[in-house]
């Protein structure tokens, strides 16, 4: 019988051996976002979230097997279960694809092997790794075309958390947050982006409507008991009515789920920040790049202002910048550099750019000769050397550069997490604030021109009541760390701003509960393990724990999604069978 493994690659990550690097460490905030950040960088892994979509949505029986140790994925492959395995994988991973493809050749050379993920680009993959088929482009429909199963059946939306392994100051992160892939792709087709040109410049909607994320939003409260969720998606906004009916649908049913997502400057601007915030957004990931406005979705617009008005009402902002790009030199890249800093998000992201396999920046790039040769893949990753000539930076330089852009965004202002609870504790002040006036003021939601307009004296918004609170609680669950910020602050600077931002804390919510002197004080004494553990041995990595998941037949049983105790409770070997569907 037909039978499927869909594994991501094997750990350790971030170490330095034949297969990876140390800033490969399959952890997104630290690795390129709060890096240079030492104990204030929350610690995190992301679930490969694309596995557990793919086998929640075919009929053959399934195993996902996601962060396995070699010893747990060479079991797996020895018990001889499998007709077919599917390896998920980025180029900088390439050469660990390459050794799990040529175990199984070796151990079960009759087992399909199915290869996917951003490193299918690869151009010469095939010489690079054994495999059977290669999955190009959106992967349910090719697995479902694959098995011959019929292409149009909906979507099931899986339950699965945002990120596990979650840690700051050494202590662990209480709460869960679930994800959403409402879809995939984006049709801004920047020239630099894998994820546009992966999916063919064009967008795939998985929940094609507000209320089906709404649903599946219910069905990860339900199993995860969470209200905040991650829209894996590249430019959620960018269909407004379907972020429109999401905004209905909680209205009606009293819902007000909080949000973590990606966006675009003229799309906020577009939709406008008020909705933004009834929506639920709290967290936007915003692609600002250059202040040479090269790229159409930044033309014509404010920026720093645009962020500030975002973080007034509570949004946090993580802002992402490309370094190296052509109009750079010795001059322009200290230049955006420092305009980067100056826009003063909470959180900001250097990358360097990167002509990843599959865009139109690496077809160009190859064909004008620019790419350098005998590069290791595993070092194509976009935080340490560029691989690529550039006219004005030796890929030695580059490195240095980009880790001191890090490192004066830190200096400049303070740690990323004090940035997001001071976003977080004065956008739930000046929200509570215009509430407050806008029923004073008789103002009323109007959901056709997404504006307050006027309407009944007095009445009351019964909905940004619920909101109110949603963001009450998202400012409150930073401030049992604050004691640890102020503690390790890098300089005067960021030691009186946490002292500002604890001053807010006690004149919106008066002085500390006892629950929450303890749950300080349990931080401050996590936060000096850390401390000591860090200055003995450097980095810290915490290797993510090994998920297994089997998915039974389903070819002739209703789907319903799987049980998230997966990774709610499991030692690394566990394995969860789904519930019949």
């Amino acid at each position: 019988m037909t039978r499927l493994l869909l594994c991501g690659v094997f750990k350790p990550f971030g170490v330095k051996d034949e297969t990876t690097e140390p800033l490969c460490m399959m952890e997104l905030l630290n690795n390129q976002v709060t890096r240079e950040q030492g104990i204030h960088s929350p610690r995190s892994n992301n679930p490969s979230f694309a596995l557990y979509l793919m086998a929640e949505n075919i009929s053959v029986p399934a195993t996902v097997l996601d962060f396995p140790s070699w010893e747990e994925f060479t079991k797996e492959i020895d018990s001889g279960a499998y007709t077919h395995v599917g390896i998920s994988f980025i180029g900088p991973n390439v050469v660990k694809a390459a050794r799990m493809a040529e175990y199984i050749r070796h151990r079960s050379p009759r087992t399909r092997i199915i290869l996917g993920g951003h490193g299918t680009s690869i151009p010469e993959l095939k010489d690079l790794v054994e495999c059977d088929e290669i999955c190009h482009g959106e992967g349910i429909s090719w697995l479902r075309r694959y098995f011959g199963e019929d292409t149009d059946q909906p979507i099931s939306h899986p339950v699965v958390p945002s990120a596990i392994n979650s840690f700051i100051y050494g202590a662990p992160i209480i709460g869960k947050a679930g994800i959403i892939i409402p879809g995939v792709g984006c049709q801004n087709s920047c020239r630099f982006c894998a994820t546009s040109h992966k999916f063919d410049r064009q967008y795939t909607p998985f929940l094609r409507t507000g209320r089906d994320i709404f649903q599946a939003c219910l069905r990860s409260e339900k199993k995860l008991g969470t209200a905040d969720f991650g829209l894996m998606d590249e430019n959620f906004c960018k269909d407004p009515d379907r972020a429109r009916q999401l905004l209905e649908e909680m209205e009606t049913h009293g819902k007000a789920y909080t949000f973590s997502t990606f966006s675009s400057a003229e799309t906020i601007t577009r939709l406008g920040i008020d909705f933004l915030v009834r929506l639920g957004v709290n967290f936007l990931w915003l692609g600002v790049e250059s202040k040479a406005n090269l790229f159409e979705k930044t033309r014509g617009i404010d920026l720093h202002n645009l962020i500030a008005d975002l973080q007034n009402h509570g949004i946090t902002v993580l802002a992402s910048a490309i370094l190296f790009l052509e109009h750079h030199d010795k001059q322009t890249i200290h230049e955006d550099i420092d305009w980067a800093i100056g826009l003063e998000s909470d959180l900001l992201q250097f990358m360097e750019l990167g002509p990843v396999p599959g865009t139109q920046l690496y077809r160009e790039y190859a064909a004008a000769g620019k790419l350098l040769p005998d590069v290791p893949w595993k070092r194509q990753h976009g935080q340490d050397e560029i691989w690529f000539r550039h006219p004005h930076f030796t890929p030695e330089e580059t490195a240095s550069y980009l880790r001191d852009a890090f490192i004066r965004k830190y200096l400049a202002h303070g740690p990323g997490v004090l940035g997001m609870a001071r976003t977080a504790i004065r956008g739930y002040m000046q929200e509570k604030a215009r509430i407050a006036e806008r029923e004073r003021s008789g103002l009323s939601w109007d959901p056709k021109t997404l504006r307050y307009v006027a309407g009944t004296n007095g009445s009351q918004d019964a909905f940004m009541r619920l909101r109110l609170d949603s963001m009450r609680r998202n400012a409150l669950r930073f401030r049992p760390a604050l004691g640890s910020t102020l503690k390790y602050s890098p300089n005067a600077q960021a030691a009186e701003k946490c002292r500002e931002v604890m001053a807010l804390y006690h004149e919106a919510f008066g002085p500390m509960t006892m629950v929450e002197r303890l749950k300080s004080a349990a931080v401050r004494l996590l936060a000096l393990r850390e401390s000591r553990r860090m200055n003995r041995e450097g980095t810290i990595m915490r290797q993510p724990p090994t998920s297994r998941v089997v998915y039974p037949d389903r070819s002739r049983v209703a789907a319903v999604s799987f049980s998230p105790e997966t990774f709610l409770s499991r030692a690394s070997r566990d394995s969860v069978r789904c519930p019949n569907r």
